[in-house]
């Protein structure tokens, strides 16, 4: 038997379980109210806040452990190993950014965990700007194959604390994004397609942070800057901010530029405060450069540059909205209010034991706002996550 005979098959995708798919198509929807229904010229790609939050390295850290942390959140990164107990070392960089963008934008499709890498894959490769020889025993598809292993062989870990060193909580969340994987290559055939028969599926965890608040994203823009991961970070946190900002009924914010060497992985040392800040304005000229619509040459991106830091107004989204329904206003004038009506804190108060609403009431809106989370029927969230918390304080309901 050849080796090409003994290859098994790859496991067919899974069907979007009937229970999934209102829930699915509630996303989509959610994500068309967010940046408007897409234009067949401007594709759309989806990413996660999560990982927009605490973003993966700029450079090789060349360590088998990695933490970025952003204020009471942590990132941790741990290398796979091969067979020989060897890493394969920690994903960085631009390539590892845009294959999630491919897989959580899969999943946003489809609702799916299984992923082929064949032509679906090799075209997001092209329409992000990937068009050099990715067959065979290339550089290029060398580097792919090693940044796929590094991206799928790695553990994800995502942390977050909360209160003092007396009383407080610390959660976290394993998120590993491949659950199962087959890498299929054969160097002996270079003009056969080097992805051909392989598929990766997402862990479960990881498919619920996807389709817990998903950013979306031109295809397009992510192509202009895939070769600045700074830039693409810059790109997708806009993004993200401009959406919260108006959820929260904000018209600015303003951050410094030690604040933003927060956010943003580069790598730089705290004390090259020049040298982050000279990069930092650089990508974000480049990204307000690209918003603008496909036919127009005029950035829309509201913002000022200063000496001190970033002044971000809000801005319009680059495809046109829709009208909100009732239901979404409602929704979004209790966010704006960061407050509930009467009813919903009376029945707050049944449920909080010994917390006080308020209390409860401002870290819930802090935390959907860090997550991103624009919920379905906020009253009954906000009523879960009181339920939640006290369970988390080890209180008998």
């Amino acid at each position: 038997m050849t080796e090409k005979q003994a290859r098994p098959t790859p496991k067919p995708p899974a069907r979007v379980h009937p229970n999934d798919r209102g829930r699915v198509e509630g996303l989509n929807a959610l994500a068309t109210l967010i940046q408007g229904a897409p234009q067949p010229k401007t594709p759309l790609s989806y990413y996660t806040p999560i990982l927009i939050q605490c973003t993966l390295p700029h450079s090789d850290p060349k360590t088998v452990v990695w933490q970025k942390t952003n204020g009471d959140v942590s990132l941790i990164v741990a290398s796979g190993f091969d067979r020989n107990l060897q890493p394969y070392g920690i994903p960085y960089g631009s390539f590892p950014r845009l294959v999630l963008a491919y897989i959580i934008t899969r999943v946003m499709q489809t609702g799916e965990r299984s992923i082929v890498l064949s032509s679906h894959f090799s075209t997001f490769l092209k329409e992000i700007g990937y068009t050099g020889n990715l067959r065979g025993n290339t550089r290029a598809a060398n580097s792919i194959r090693s940044q796929l292993l590094r991206l799928l062989m790695a553990n994800f870990r995502v942390e977050a604390s909360a209160g003092t060193e007396e009383k407080g909580v610390t959660v976290g969340e394993k998120i590993d994004v491949a659950r199962k994987y087959a890498l299929w290559w054969d160097y002996k055939n270079p003009d056969q397609d080097s992805l051909w028969g392989s598929y990766i599926e997402i862990s479960e965890e990881f498919r619920e942070a996807i389709l817990r608040a998903p950013v979306p994203l031109r295809t397009d823009i992510l192509k202009a800057h895939r070769k600045s991961p700074l830039a693409l970070d810059v790109y997708m946190w806009v993004s993200y901010r401009l959406f919260t900002m108006r959820a929260a009924g904000q018209e600015s914010i303003s951050l410094g530029y030690g604040r933003l060497q927060e956010q943003f992985g580069t790598g730089i040392s705290e004390k090259d405060y020049r040298t982050f800040r000279s990069r930092f304005k650089q990508a974000f000229t480049e990204v307000a450069g690209h918003w603008r619509p496909p036919d127009s040459p005029k950035s829309l991106l509201n913002h000022e540059l200063n000496e001190t830091g970033l002044v971000l107004y809000r801005s319009p989204f680059l495809i046109a909205q829709p009208r909100a329904s009732q239901t979404q206003e409602k929704i979004q004038g209790i966010l704006e209010r960061r407050r509930f009506d009467q009813e919903t804190r009376r029945r707050a108060h049944q449920l909080a034991g010994q917390w006080d609403v308020d209390y409860l009431e401002k870290q819930y809106f802090g935390w959907i706002e860090r997550e991103g989370i624009m919920p379905k029927d906020a009253s009954a969230h906000f009523l879960d996550f009181i339920t939640t918390h006290r369970k988390r304080h080890g209180e008998n309901l």
